[in-house]
């Protein structure tokens, strides 16, 4: 006897540009998602509710976003809020069994913390984790925390004698233009233990009952450390262009000119010289890329091994999505890292979603947020709808998409809306707030600020007055900028 509820398959990458699967011409395959592409709805304008890990990620776990939440911060702030109702809470009453395999991060990472020479324990990381309602977890925490805390990758990597030459390869400190070779077997890469531990859990489940498998790879997040196994499916004289223009970054009128001039803004500062980006090549850039999509292509290769034994196991009855929580700036406008971006390149992200039974391709132009997966997945479910910020897909899509998109995390906001979109950010290294907007029908690579044009002065206008409409609903700003709401209370009771 068949589960009557649909299983439940996740997939999520982290920091996964959408042109690597969306772009028509790009200088690999990917057998995996290319299948699913052609049986799935396929959201072309979807966005992530923050531009970085923990709040894109608790957004997933709950249609909040961060704003109401309060988690608005990879390193510092809240962590979810065990209270809230939250995907495995939901299925599991729902009579779901639950597990996660790969990275969490729904808890600020200590990053002071850290030690290179030390691995340090992570026993409450985990235990906290256990408690917001998974019945089983395989822990591979991220690509920098994997090297920082006892995860249970690097539980077993240690197991194996594995673990120091994994951490002496890549905690040498800043090595400018270098990008280092995954030192250890194929099989032992973090994105391959991750898809390893999720078959082998899904070949043990017992079809009957509803089963809901989030499978989260940490990759293609930097290092770009995919094994050099994978460098040949990658045609690099087929390669996209990088997006940039010489002489962009002149007017200094915009908060990433601190990462093309240093001391840095996006992660691809700390490994150039003065922690200016403008110092990479053409030589850097190319092998930057080419490590970024065979990371692309190794996880396809696990999605596709995974799809299989899900379909296998499960039939018809199976509910797959695939997307990441935010893109990376790969080299466009001559930065890497997502860190104080919020270019589209790191705001949109790929989406696909095969409900149970679709055999045929359908592409959706509406646009669509984050915020809107968890309520989603909870119809799919028959679970009773849970208040939050998100609507399920069907919904958003035949009202005609979402006429705001909104997009933010600590010091940073990005609203968007009829081709217009307009930034607040600042920076940490001097409180100095920029303000950016952009035509985005006229300029859609974001290249001319026209923060205090006159002829765009009207347009600025409305965007500060939905801005001001945000405030006023959610307290937005306060508790970006400020770490509480418009009422002068503390970060965590936003949104109340």
């Amino acid at each position: 006897m068949s589960a009557q509820k649909p299983h439940i398959l996740l997939i999520t990458t982290d920091e996964q540009h959408r042109d690597t699967i969306f772009a028509p011409c790009k200088p690999y395959s990917l057998p995996g998602l290319e299948h699913l592409m052609e049986q799935s709805t396929n959201y072309e304008n979807a966005y992530t509710a923050s531009p970085v890990c923990l709040p894109a990620r608790c957004t997933w776990m709950t249609g909040l976003y961060p704003f109401t939440t309060g988690c608005c911060s990879n390193r510092m702030g809240r962590s979810l809020p065990r209270q809230l109702p939250n995907l495995f809470t939901c299925l599991k009453e729902a009579g779901y069994h639950t597990s996660m395999h790969g990275k969490c991060h729904f808890i600020p990472v200590p990053y002071p913390a850290t030690k290179r020479e030390v691995t340090q324990e992570y026993e409450h990381f985990l235990l906290y984790y256990r408690s917001l309602g998974m019945d089983h977890l395989d822990a591979q925490d991220g690509n920098n925390v994997s090297l920082w805390y006892y995860d249970d990758y690097s539980k077993e990597m240690e197991e194996k004698d594995c673990l120091k030459p994994y951490k002496q390869t890549y905690q040498a400190g800043p090595q400018p233009f270098r990008l280092p070779d995954f030192p250890l077997a194929e099989k032992d890469h973090p994105d391959s233990w991750v898809g390893r531990k999720a078959m082998e859990w899904i070949s043990q489940q017992d079809p009957a009952t509803p089963q809901f498998t989030w499978v989260s790879f940490s990759g293609p997040h930097y290092p770009m450390d995919a094994p050099s196994d994978w460098f040949d499916r990658v045609d690099m004289d087929r390669d996209m262009e990088r997006i940039f223009r010489p002489g962009e970054w002149e007017k200094r009128d915009k908060l990433n000119c601190n990462g093309y001039y240093g001391p840095g803004t996006t992660e691809g500062s700390g490994n150039a010289p003065g922690g200016a980006q403008k110092e990479f090549d053409e030589n850097y850039w190319r092998d930057w890329r080419r490590r970024y999509y065979a990371n692309v292509v190794q996880i396809d290769d696990m999605i596709c091994r995974i799809v299989a034994l899900a379909e296998e196991k499960y039939g018809d009855n199976l509910l797959i999505v695939f997307t990441s929580d935010h893109g990376d700036m790969m080299g466009n406008h001559s930065l890497w890292g997502k860190n104080f971006s919020l270019y589209e390149d790191v705001l949109r992200v790929p989406l696909l979603i095969r409900y149970p039974g679709q055999k045929e391709k359908r592409t959706v132009a509406e646009r669509v947020s984050s915020v809107d997966l968890f309520p989603t997945i909870l119809a799919q479910a028959g679970c009773e709808q849970v208040v939050c910020d998100g609507l399920p897909l069907d919904q958003v899509v035949e009202m005609g998409g979402r006429e705001v998109i909104v997009s933010c995390c600590e010091g940073r906001i990005a609203i968007l809306q009829d081709g217009f979109k307009l930034c607040r950010n600042r920076y940490d290294r001097t409180g100095q707030e920029y303000m950016e907007l952009y035509d985005l029908n006229r300029d859609p690579h974001e290249f001319e600020n026209l923060w205090d044009q006159p002829e765009y002065r009207e347009q600025q206008t409305v965007l500060l007055a939905a801005l001001q409409q945000w405030e006023e609903k959610y307290g937005a700003l306060s508790v970006l900028f400020e770490g509480k709401n418009q009422k002068g209370k503390p970060y965590w009771y936003a949104g109340k």
